[in-house]
Order: C-alpha cells, then structure tokens, then sequence
C-alpha cells in the first residue's frame, strides 16, 4: 500500500562522473610559455655574440689616391669613446708613420688627420673598441700617386697618439686583413647570417608551439 504523499516512481539519480578540471590546460599554457622562452634564449645569445663590424672606410681598400688628408672609419655601432682606447696608424712606404694626431670618435666615426709623405703603399693599422666593449682591429692598404707638385708630410719614426708596440698590437688583435675582400666579407656576413639562423629557427618553434596549444584548447570538454 502506498503511503500518502509518496511516489511510486524513482527519483532521478544525478550523474556522479567528476568534472573535468582545467588543471591539464593551464599545464599546457605554462609548459608552451617556458618552450617559447628556452627558444628565444639561444637566438638572443647569437645576437649578444655579433660584435661591432667596420661598414666603409675612406680611402677604400686598395684605393689609389691623388690627395688625402683624414682617414675615416664608419662602424655599425658607435665605438667607446675611452681615452687611449682606439688607435689609427698610417705607416706609409718607408716605414714612418704618416698620422699627425690621436682618432676622434663621433658617433659611429672614427677619423684621424694625416699628411702623407712619398708615393707608395701606405698601410692602415686601427683597432678599437666595440659598443659591447670587445676590442676589434683590423689592417688594410692603399695607394698614394700624389701630383708632381704635392709637398710630402715628414712623417715621424713614433705614432702620433700610443707607443708603437700598441700599433703592432692593433694588427694583430683580431687581425682580419682588409686587402682580402671575399675573407672580409665572409666575416662580416658570418655573424648576422647566424643571427638570422637564429631567429628563424626560433620562429618556426614558436609557430609549433603555438598551433600544438591551439588544437589542445579547441578540443571539445565531456559533458558533465
């Protein structure tokens, strides 16, 4: 007999199938953020490691000059301005040095006065130091054919600014000879083609990373 105010049906039971929690896909989001930055990590290390690199110099390499009063450096970056720090010496054909005062630096310019002396092969010995603080050097040459009534400089047996044995130095600290062009060129492209290296292998992690998070979030919850 039933009882009044009772039913003779069942009540519903509720489902008991737990929720899922949200937990795996915050886990994935950190996972994916600490991917990205181990992959920017070596792409900023390439970029940190590509030192200052010398963009033009006036004369040339190789250049044959009438007349010239100033050598002039241009670098990517501008060099440090410390006392004593960057050296430009020109040593002309019998072996003086043809340098008439110390570099100055302006921006990313280095430029030192001259007065060249007899006709011949003249060579430029520079080293300074790097916006990242790394000292770079470098040698080259050039030629002077100076006109028939061209008063020649005196030159000295001393370097205008330094010692001499810090203008042997310069040659040899770092020393890439810039009467070779394919090597200097290939020293100049080597650090900004590992860059680039760099930061496309980067990207393309990142872009993995990316679409492996976004198909891991689209995918549909279990209904409760």
């Amino acid at each position: 007999m039933t009882q009044p105010g009772s039913s003779s049906g069942l009540a519903p039971r509720r489902s008991t199938a737990p929720r899922r929690s949200a937990a795996p896909r915050r886990a994935v989001l950190v996972a994916a953020g600490a991917l990205v930055a181990l992959v920017g990590l070596p792409v900023a290390a390439t970029a940190a490691s590509a030192h200052d690199q010398l963009v033009s110099a006036d004369p040339v390499t190789g250049a044959t000059v009438e007349s010239l009063d100033e050598i002039t450096l241009q670098f990517n970056n501008s060099p440090l301005g410390l006392e004593g720090s960057n050296l430009v010496r020109v040593i002309g054909p019998d072996g003086s040095y043809y340098e008439t005062g110390c570099p100055a630096v302006s921006g990313p310019t280095v430029s030192t006065p001259l007065a060249l002396g007899p006709a011949g092969d003249y060579e430029v010995q520079w080293r300074v130091v790097s916006s990242d603080g790394h000292p770079i050097a470098e040698n080259y040459t050039f030629s002077y054919e100076p006109a028939g009534d061209a008063e020649a400089g005196a030159g000295s047996a001393e370097p205008a600014c330094g010692e001499a044995e810090q203008s042997a130095a310069a040659g040899a600290a770092e020393q890439t000879d810039a009467a070779q062009p394919e090597s200097r060129e290939a020293e100049t492209a080597s650090p900004v083609n590992g860059l680039w290296l760099g930061v496309g292998v980067g990207g393309l992690a990142v872009l993995a990373v990316a679409v492996a998070v976004f198909v891991i979030l689209r995918r549909p919850r279990p209904r409760e």
